[in-house]
């Protein structure tokens, strides 16, 4: 069985042509385009017969091509304020950059990377940088943030924020894989949902040997929970690379919760950090944490869910989003070029954008080509709307579920936004400063999809993406949540590793 690709999705175009008719193979548009250049065709006045045909059908097709480019050129700079020096991604061979940025009067602003991507600035856009054969694609440098919202909603902390206040009385110090972690992080419903433990159980898959890359804010490098897993990441923010999201904090909250030794049993509050985030913390740690950036903890929330499902994978922090949630798309593509090349089998994203990008689209590709699994969020519009990365092609959108298994108000929906759900509403996870937190959102959805692709592949490594996806897909029947909410028993048995979970 085949990795079912989502209908509607545009893939392999770029953003101008984002919403044209679907691509005909090569010949049948030869033949297309031979019947609607006809009509051009010189006929002689007497006989009204066509004459001899030379070179004027291909100098035409040339010169069509070339208008359709321009065009596209064109309507980007129609979106561009006049004099503004606006920030653009270039993608062109690495040896022929200098030449480009020079013929089109670019400056470069950071160092570009082995496959072509730069930064770069302009006041005033060539429009013949549309038509130079040496640029694989020019785009505006998009900004993006967290949580992954295009606009219209938020998560709403109330829908579920009883039943987390509920369990943290009654919670001990439980052991889970060499560490001391809460009880309420290791069985809580959304373990029960995906039936994480019956799975662990029967199989023993941990994902072991496989390494998850967390495009995110960071991670607390130094979390009792996570620090034994972490590999060696990056920080693209301020490239260097150490990718601790502490570096968000002044330097004194900083300090002050890297040396907090409170025990995990104290943090007794639920303390509210932005519209997703619930932090479930100490006294002495909230005050300390009086005012941090708005999205500060969210890679370090992200990674603990892949860890909890797959307590023995790797995990890479790539940190492209700054504490305040923000982010640009070229660090995006960077930070997915990294992964691809460092080793990582899966690439857990919790962000979106609007609109498709020819340099994302790219990236994405090259990481499939690697037989890296591509995850990504779905979106917390609460509308069925196509997001990216997840709109694109064999790629693993992910929606969010309630405990109830029912489609979340806040989630993005459809085939076209969402291949597969999970569990999105108060989950419980790692947070800095070796606390907890619970969180609500797509967000919170895709990192337990991307450890679900990490124990597949401990058991079949030589599966490609197509087939995690295929197995992914074995799921629980819900509503505009795409193939179902995520069933790692079912997905498991389903690739003939043995019958689990009966």
């Amino acid at each position: 069985m085949v990795f079912v690709p989502k209908r509607g999705r545009t893939e392999g175009r770029s953003l101008a042509m984002a919403f044209s008719k679907p691509e005909r193979p090569a010949s049948q548009r030869d033949t297309i385009q031979d019947a609607r250049l006809r009509k051009f065709e010189m006929r002689d006045p007497m006989t009204g017969q066509q004459p001899v045909r030379n070179d004027l059908l291909p100098r035409t097709l040339a010169g069509i091509r070339v208008l359709a480019k321009f065009c596209c050129g064109l309507m980007l700079l129609m979106g561009l304020p006049l004099l503004a020096q606006d920030n653009f991604v270039l993608v062109t061979a690495p040896d022929k950059a200098q030449d480009v940025c020079g013929r089109h009067g670019l400056t470069q602003l950071a160092q570009g990377s082995s496959h072509g991507v730069f930064l770069v600035s302009t006041s005033s856009v060539d429009p013949s940088i549309f038509t130079d054969s040496d640029v694989q694609s020019f785009e505006k440098d998009r900004s993006l943030g967290l949580p992954e919202l295009s606009g219209a909603t938020v998560a709403n902390l109330t829908q579920s924020s009883t039943s987390i206040l509920d369990g943290l009385p009654g919670r001990t110090v439980v052991n889970y894989f060499g560490s001391a972690v809460p009880s309420n992080y290791v069985i809580q419903p959304a373990t029960a949902i995906i039936r994480q433990h019956d799975l662990q159980a029967a199989s023993g898959f941990t994902g072991t040997g496989i390494t998850v890359a967390v495009i995110d804010t960071g991670v607390d490098t130094s979390h009792p929970a996570l620090q034994s897993v972490l590999v060696s990441g990056f920080n693209f923010i301020s490239n260097a690379s150490d990718p601790s999201e502490l570096v968000d904090l002044t330097p004194a909250m900083s300090a002050a919760l890297a040396q907090s030794s409170t025990s995990i049993l104290d943090g007794q509050n639920l303390v509210q950090m932005n519209s997703s985030t619930m932090a479930i913390l100490s006294q002495s740690s909230t005050s300390i944490l009086d005012g941090p950036p708005g999205e500060f903890g969210h890679g370090t929330m992200t990674a603990g869910l892949i860890h909890l499902v797959a307590p023995d994978a790797r995990i890479m922090a790539l940190k492209a989003f700054a504490g305040d949630g923000s982010s640009d798309l070229f660090n995006i593509v960077r930070a997915i070029y990294f992964a691809a090349d460092h080793g990582a089998s899966v690439i857990s994203m919790s962000f979106e954008i609007s609109q498709s990008s020819p340099a994302l689209q790219s990236a994405i590709q090259y990481a499939l080509s690697k037989n890296v699994v591509v995850v990504a969020a779905s979106g917390n519009d609460g509308q069925q709307i196509m997001v990216f990365p997840a709109a694109y092609n064999s790629v693993i959108g992910v929606g969010s579920t309630s405990n109830s298994d029912a489609k979340s108000s806040f989630t993005n929906f459809g085939t076209n936004a969402v291949f597969v759900a999970a569990p999105g509403e108060g989950v419980v996870t790692t947070y800095p400063g070796g606390n907890y937190a619970a969180g609500w959102g797509t967000s919170f959805s895709t990192p337990l999809i991307a450890g679900e692709a990490a124990l597949i592949l401990q058991a079949r490594p030589t599966y490609k993406p197509g087939d995690v996806g295929n197995a992914i897909s074995r799921a629980v029947s819900v509503q505009q949540m795409g193939h179902g909410r995520a069933d790692l028993c079912l997905a498991l048995s389903s690739i003939g590793v043995g019958s689990f979970c009966k």
